[in-house]
């Protein structure tokens, strides 16, 4: 489930947290319901050593209140998105929580609809950026970067690089077509320098193409990012492992990227 968004709601009122932890098929919808705190402190203790996307905090809290709650959360980490929840429709709340970096303000009782929607533009958003400061990076590599790998490891790079559409490149067809050499030892080489497996170091380079002729000016079909991405005429599959692998379909990745959200 890594690739699921996590969200916790911090609510002093059990009744509360229990029923919104319960009144979605969070995963149904690309998210992982990650923890229920009863205050702030235990908010704060659970983000030190888990990951978390986005906390939904409730403002009125003993000790610490959700506003201060967020000011520290910010602190800590500014990749973690805050919606705050509220009986209260009071103004000067929501300017603070904003001033803080709320991303939404909702009001008790809260709709499962409403709920979903304000969490899903927090998702789409995020999403987005991730998905866009990777591609970047991956955009930007220069062979030249290879030097810090050994004459062989380069050379198996370089391959997956030129070679990244075709269907049968494997580290077998490399040992045995191009580089001549043992496949074990190659893969074990190749796992020693880079810090993983070839067969995931492909994926995720194939992956990251995809993502980067998925939102390129020319807008090319699903049918040709995946034969482009070394998975020949088989759409189907190459839609299944991106799904895995980003938590969306390309057609939806394709919208969020593009701000159809």
């Amino acid at each position: 489930m890594d690739n699921l968004y996590k969200i916790m709601i911090v609510d002093d009122e059990r009744i509360v947290r229990d029923a919104i932890a319960s009144s979605v098929e969070w995963e149904n919808h690309g998210i992982e319901f990650v923890f229920s705190a009863a205050n702030a402190l235990e908010a704060l203790d659970y983000i030190e050593n888990n990951d978390v996307d986005l906390m939904l905090v409730d403002i009125r809290m003993p000790v610490i209140d959700g506003i201060e709650l967020i000011k520290r959360v910010r602190e800590k980490n500014k990749k973690i998105d805050c919606i705050i929840l509220s009986g209260h429709a009071e103004f000067e709340y929501a300017q603070q929580a904003v001033h803080y970096g709320a991303k939404d303000y909702l009001l008790k009782p809260i709709e499962e609809e409403t709920l979903l929607q304000a969490i899903n533009t927090c998702k789409e958003k995020a999403l987005r950026n991730k998905q866009l400061n990777m591609a970047s990076k991956f955009a930007s590599m220069e062979i030249d970067e290879y030097s810090k790998y050994s004459k062989t490891v380069a050379e198996i790079l370089q391959i997956v690089d030129e070679e990244i559409s075709n269907v049968g490149l494997t580290l077998k067809s490399i040992a045995s077509e191009r580089l001549f050499l043992n496949e074990n030892y190659l893969s074990k080489l190749f796992q020693k320098e880079t810090g993983t497996k070839f067969s995931t170091y492909l994926q995720n380079q194939r992956m990251t193409l995809a993502m980067k002729m998925l939102i390129d000016k020319s807008d090319p079909s699903i049918q040709e990012v995946a034969a482009s991405c070394g998975y020949g005429d088989n759409s189907q599959y190459f839609a299944i492992c991106f799904k895995k692998h980003c938590g969306m379909t390309p057609s939806e990745y394709k919208r969020t990227i593009k701000g159809g959200y």
